[in-house]
């Protein structure tokens, strides 16, 4: 909403995940379940307040080939070894300031209370985006920091830096997060890397293939895992796009990371040393 004849405007969104085959039972009666917030937009760039990603989760997310679906990076990427998402949040209480400076967007959010139970819970996360149409060149990078993650996992930070290549064939790209813990949680000390790719081959359609690599955890030897994922995308219009993914996770013998894990709402969990795999197709609709 534009004020008066400037170029200052409120700003704001109500964003809601909706379970079709399961009739709400995970969400209950919550109404902002995604991003949500209410803000100001102007010369300075724009200032949101509410419930949203963190800068720290959007890179991520521009660099994962398969966002909510049964290969989302979340089974790896900001996972401990021990099994299960931590450092992919969407933060309550929050305040960010975004702008862009030519082709470069930098993010900058803080909440005294990011999990939202009245509990120590301060979170620092910061970031930056750049993407051009003039150049095939994309990259990202942010680190975040938080007290107390999740009522017991301690003071957590990391980084994460990514980057890749466009051309008229497809794309490549490369990722690398590093997670430190106070000690609390010694399965959250550890390093991945990735890599990613997409493939053109006409009439809308394109191979897509990407892989995670997790090191050991401070928790234990033979902590790590790999996670491969390939799938295969047409695009029917502008607006509808249907999809075949298949993923597997190699846990190493001390490490229980998920199959399915973030953003495609089912999730599989698996045991120390197990081979969560999945399948499945899919539909995407953008209004």
């Amino acid at each position: 909403y534009k004020i008066g004849n400037g170029n200052m405007s409120i700003i704001y969104k109500l964003e809601q995940q909706i379970d079709l085959d399961q009739g709400g039972a995970n969400n209950g009666d919550t109404f902002t379940t995604r991003n949500s917030y209410v803000g100001m937009k102007g010369g300075f760039g724009q200032i949101i307040a509410g419930y949203h990603d963190t800068p720290f989760k959007s890179v991520g997310s521009k660099w994962g080939m398969f966002g909510d679906t049964v290969a989302d990076r979340r089974a790896i990427l900001g996972a401990k070894s021990s099994g299960g998402n931590e450092v992919n949040l969407r933060a309550a209480n929050a305040l960010m300031w975004s702008n862009k400076f030519n082709d470069a967007k930098v993010m900058v959010m803080y909440s005294p209370d990011g999990q939202n139970n009245g509990t120590n819970h301060k979170l620092t996360s910061v970031g930056v985006l750049y993407k051009s149409k003039s150049s095939p060149i994309y990259f990202g990078a942010a680190y975040e920091d938080w007290d107390n993650l999740d009522n017991g996992k301690g003071q957590t930070d990391g980084y994460r830096v990514m980057g890749g290549f466009k051309g008229g064939w497809g794309q490549v790209g490369l990722i690398y997060e590093d997670l430190d813990n106070d000690g609390t949680r010694l399965d959250l000390i550890r390093s991945v890397y990735g890599v990613n790719g997409k493939f053109k081959l006409g009439s809308g359609m394109d191979l897509r293939g990407q892989v995670l690599i997790a090191d050991d955890s401070d928790a234990a030897a033979d902590s790590g895992a790999t996670m491969a994922a390939v799938g295969l995308y047409k695009k029917l219009d502008k607006k509808t796009t249907i999809y075949g993914v298949y993923t597997q996770t190699d846990n190493d013998t001390n490490a229980a990371y998920q199959g399915v894990d973030g953003g495609h709402g089912d999730e599989i969990s698996t045991v120390a040393g197990g081979e969560p795999n999945a399948f499945s197709v899919g539909l995407i609709f953008k209004f």
